[in-house]
């Protein structure tokens, strides 16, 4: 058996003004996108919601997937994206970036981590942010 990659991508970004939601279609679309450029599969159905607080309008989702999940909120009057990434499996976070910017009409700023727990060695964090550099599980 292979061992396993523990890599979690956590991405704050400010998008386009002009997305203004993301229906459930479009947060499928999404994940579909996404399990593609990943080579990932879907575990079971997207869990989607629109915001129930009203202070703070959007939609979230969740989608369980066979190497672990991914989460994604969408805050409308900001126009911030917070997106989740946790695999057991090696991606490209400069893809899943790439998607995000395509996806919601190009991202104006962000940031985020890239953290490999590393179960055969001491964890690694690489801070990510205008230049994303991809980082290798060993």
């Amino acid at each position: 058996m292979t061992s396993l990659i523990h890599l979690h991508l956590a991405v704050n970004a400010k998008i386009n003004p002009s997305f203004s939601e993301l229906p459930r279609e479009k947060a499928q679309e999404f994940v579909n996108k996404l399990m593609r450029i990943t080579n990932m599969k879907p575990l079971g159905p997207l869990n989607w919601s629109d915001a129930v607080d009203l202070d703070f309008p959007g939609q979230s989702f969740v989608q369980m997937i066979t190497t672990s999940h991914c989460s994604l909120h969408f805050f409308a009057d900001t126009h911030e994206v917070y997106f989740d990434l946790y695999s057991c499996k090696e991606y490209d976070p400069q893809k899943v970036i790439g998607l995000l910017d395509e996806f919601f009409g190009g991202i104006k700023e962000y940031h985020g981590i890239l953290y490999n727990r590393a179960n055969d060695g001491v964890p690694k964090v690489q801070k990510l942010g205008n230049q994303v550099m991809v980082m290798k599980a060993k």
